[in-house]
């Protein structure tokens, strides 16, 4: 039996979305999501059903270029390659495969098809009755019409093995097909004649607007505004410029009712969908505003500075790997890897590092002198860490580098992860700290340095968080004082980097870049060490009720930890706790 994946680009479709991925999830097995930086609550709609326990993995691309057929061979080579598919549908959000035949259902048929040919299933323009009506409820259920003829375009479906000779999919995923110098090479396709994609492209004057607006501008930012391909895009965006409607909606004359539709077994509820609401004017606000971080962009990449992305090794091989691969994913070119080996396996990390294709090198952390010695194996402009268990968003470095090199007055930038952190262990949480505050934070250092002490809490991105200037690490030897035997300590990392003087600058990112894949409560009572020896060191920074305060709540939090069971399963935490004790037992009452 064949694993069936679904792959999907999705811009705005609120209104529409969950009833396309609960149907998509009756004939596939899982689907792998990009979000097209929607605006509209897509975005919400998709993370519910994801934290549903939907099969459903998103991810973001952000870009005001319309890569369509570039997202979609990336999803359908990762269905492959990562998730073992047999199967691959690429099918967009407005586009839902159906059948009229009882017999064949639609699962049932991907399920049997060979998986070294290409097939494809016509396409067919669908329409909502009455659009303005039953908003919450599934949509193939709601009184539909459709073209009398399905469309002469083919939609492909694409087996395994034929994917290895045909690798690449043609925008709006009409079929595969493989280059021989110069020209294009489709792959030989058989036709399912009894299964279709009801295509809802049209749904009511606000959201064509909206699609218009989004497809042309998207176009021509990746082909130029004198495209000759889906110029009908640009045709649709003149009407709408001047303040008219473009004649989408199927007349009377050239539709017929739907009747004999086969909807899946059981009755499909909504759960996330309300009444969309299309907004042309935002839709183009945000586009126009996503324009412009792509034109400075391109503007910091013919820059080309070298940014430097430290990776300490502090033992575990596969979290390590793990980082590798984040640091492969990255859209920025313009990269050199630092491992940084705090174990002695210089020669084993070198084997890794070979196969990846940016530059590296490795520097021994065994001993005390290593923050000079990595400052001068970094020859970057700009220092990226990267912990292991961290996983970085592929836009992460490009936007930050962006922020940085057109902004000379930010000493660093930062974002928050995405994600609930600590969503299995509810004691993590109180050592981090949102940003919140977007933009730039001027004083930054003065202000979060204190809160740092105080709280006992360090930002939530981490320091993985963060792109730095050289300037900022060779003003605190490179963080060497937060890293103590094979372990990080992030407390003592911000406190070095939030230094106090008061031009200090910190731009914040309103976004997430990253997530934390790793949280371990066995380092819950080490947390607590390390802030007892910061108050120790650092506390006269504090007013004297301020520090009574943190002395306090850090009493009480370790009163909490040391009864958790997880937290005294720790190998170390004897050791961890009998550190706590006799620094707490120094703080001054």
């Amino acid at each position: 039996m064949n694993k069936i994946i679904a792959v999907s680009l999705i811009a705005d479709s609120a209104d529409i979305v969950e009833s396309f991925v609960r149907h998509t999830l009756t004939y596939a097995d899982e689907m792998l999501v990009v979000d097209h930086a929607a605006s509209d609550g897509t975005g919400d709609i998709l993370r519910s059903l994801q934290e549903e326990g939907l099969p459903v993995r998103v991810e973001r691309y952000d870009g005001a270029e319309l890569r369509h057929d570039e997202i979609m061979t990336a999803l359908m080579h990762r269905a492959f390659d990562e998730h073992s598919a047999d199967i691959v549908v690429p099918v967009d959000a407005d586009e839902f495969l159906v059948t009229e035949d009882a017999a064949k259902p639609c699962r049932a048929v991907l399920l049997r098809l060979r998986t070294d040919v290409t097939f494809y299933a016509w396409h067919w323009m669908y329409e909502l009755e009455a659009p303005e009506e039953d908003a919450g409820e599934f949509l193939l259920s709601r009184p539909l019409r459709r073209k009398k003829q399905h469309e002469t375009v083919q939609k492909a479906i694409i087996g395994r093995e034929a994917a290895r000779s045909y690798p690449l999919l043609a925008q709006g995923t009409h079929y595969l097909y493989r280059m021989e110098g110069e020209e294009r090479v489709p792959a030989p396709a058989l036709p399912i004649s009894f299964l279709h994609f009801a295509h809802f492209q049209w749904r009511g004057a606000l959201h064509t607007a909206v699609k218009v607006l989004n497809g042309w501008i998207g176009n021509a930012a990746k082909y130029s505004v004198h495209t000759a391909r889906c110029y009908y895009w640009k045709e649709h965006f003149e009407t709408v410029f001047e303040g008219g409607e473009p004649p989408v909606a199927l007349s009377p004359e050239e539709s017929e009712k739907v009747q004999n539709l086969v909807l899946p077994q059981g009755r499909i509820e909504l759960r996330y969908t309300k009444d969309a609401a299309f907004s042309p004017l935002q839709s183009l606000m945000r586009l126009s505003e996503q324009l412009a971080q792509d034109f400075a962009e391109e503007r910091v990449l013919v820059r080309r500075k070298l940014v430097s992305v430290v990776v300490p090794y502090l033992g575990d091989l596969s979290l390590w790997r793990c980082a590798l691969e984040s640091v492969a994913s990255q859209t920025y070119p313009y990269m050199e890897v630092v491992a940084l080996d705090f174990v002695g396996d210089a020669s084993g990390l070198r084997e890794v590092l070979a196969a990846l294709s940016v530059p590296h090198v490795v520097v021994p952390a065994l001993s005390g002198g290593w923050g000079a010695a990595l400052s001068r194996a970094a020859h970057g402009t700009y220092i990226q860490w990267l912990l292991p268990g961290d996983r970085l968003f592929p836009e992460k470095i490009v936007q930050m580098a962006t922020a940085l090199e057109l902004d000379d007055e930010l000493d660093f930038v930062i974002a928050d992860a995405g994600g609930a952190v600590g969503a299995a262990d509810d004691a993590l949480p109180q050592f981090v700290f949102r940003m919140k505050q977007p933009h730039c934070v001027v004083a930054a250092g003065a202000w979060h340095r204190k809160f740092v002490l105080s709280a006992g809490a360090s930002p939530e991105g981490g320091l993985s968080g963060a792109l730095l200037r050289r300037s900022v690490l060779d003003a605190c030897a490179w963080l060497e004082t937060a890293f103590f035997q094979r372990r990080f300590f992030p407390l003592a990392a911000f406190v070095l980097l939030f230094q106090t003087r008061g031009d200090f600058r910190v731009g914040v990112f309103e976004i997430p870049l990253l997530t934390h894949e790793v949280q371990d409560a066995a380092e819950l009572p080490w947390h607590l060490a390390e802030w007892a020896a910061l108050l120790l060191s650092c506390g006269e920074e504090l007013e004297p009720e301020v520090f009574q305060k943190a002395r306090a709540s850090l009493a009480e939090r370790a009163q909490d930890i040391f009864r958790r069971e997880d937290a005294c399963r720790a190998q170390d935490f004897a050791c961890a706790r009998k550190v706590f004790e006799e620094i707490f037992s120094q703080l001054p009452e």
